[in-house]
């Protein structure tokens, strides 16, 4: 855990549609469920304010990110995995500032998905077995940001980490081995869909698609009695509808992370 909290402190910033810092201070005094809602009510109040798909994309970045403290809160079972999604989430108010562009705002989210995820899956590895395979997503992040040339590449390189995160944390879930072909599959689609991309944008597209794919995975490993099941498929079905319906690239990625808010606010509506 000494190597993760080392690589977690090292991160980047964020975008002032939210104030993460206030909606922690309030957190401590609601239910996970109230927590849930006002996640979900921010990500259509702010949709609203946003004047471009690449506000939107950040608004979506953010507002998972915020799901996934969430997720990581009711999945914590010791204060160091609680201060870690608190720290994540103090990095995504206090480097805000040196954000001048929505292509950073969303690298920086992209980033902070990421380390939630590491956290997540961290906290599900019961004996050990995926730590080393985290580990090694955390540095071939940070290996990759180094080579990137810019923002969008540092986004798709944290969008395609966080979809490795979530294919760990979907095999954890995947005791009896039922959905394993399934799991592998989307990674293997990751792969396959990135070598017919000829712009970042696209890959960005590529990485959030795969995601809502695992996530909707978790979301019906986690539905023991089926009660969320037609929830989870209508999600896949609006992505799919919209994805037909969007005119660009950068429409399809909002479309992509705001599956990706929706489908974890099921998996914490699960958990709660």
């Amino acid at each position: 855990m000494n190597k993760m909290k080392r690589t977690l402190c090292c991160l980047l910033s964020l975008v002032m549609l939210l104030c993460p810092g206030a909606w922690l201070r309030q957190a401590a005094a609601t239910s996970y469920g109230d927590m849930i809602s006002d996640i979900l009510n921010r990500l259509n109040e702010n949709d609203a304010r946003c004047t471009s798909a690449p506000q939107q994309a950040v608004n979506g970045a953010y507002r998972l990110t915020e799901m996934l403290a969430v997720i990581g809160y009711e999945w914590a079972s010791t204060s160091s995995q609680t201060k870690l999604i608190g720290d994540v989430l103090n990095d995504l108010s206090t480097m805000n500032d040196s954000c001048t562009s929505a292509p950073q705002q969303l690298a920086n989210g992209a980033y902070r998905i990421v380390d939630m995820l590491a956290i997540i899956a961290l906290e599900n590895d019961t004996y050990g077995a995926y730590q080393k395979m985290i580990l090694d997503i955390l540095s071939d992040k940070d290996t990759k940001d180094k080579a990137c040339s810019g923002a969008a590449q540092q986004a798709v390189n944290g969008l395609y980490r966080s979809t490795e995160l979530l294919t760990i944390i979907a095999l954890e879930l995947d005791g009896q081995g039922v959905n394993t072909s399934i799991i592998t599959g989307v990674l293997n689609d990751l792969s396959t869909q990135d070598d017919a991309c000829n712009s970042v944008i696209q890959q960005q597209v590529n990485g959030a698609y795969r995601m809502t794919d695992l996530l909707a995975v978790i979301a019906l490993e986690l539905d023991t009695t089926g009660s969320y099941k037609q929830l989870t498929m209508n999600v896949l079905d609006l992505r799919d509808t919209n994805d037909k319906n969007a005119a660009s690239a950068p429409q399809q990625l909002v479309n992509g992370l705001y599956r990706c808010v929706e489908l974890a606010a099921i998996i914490a509506t699960e958990l709660s």
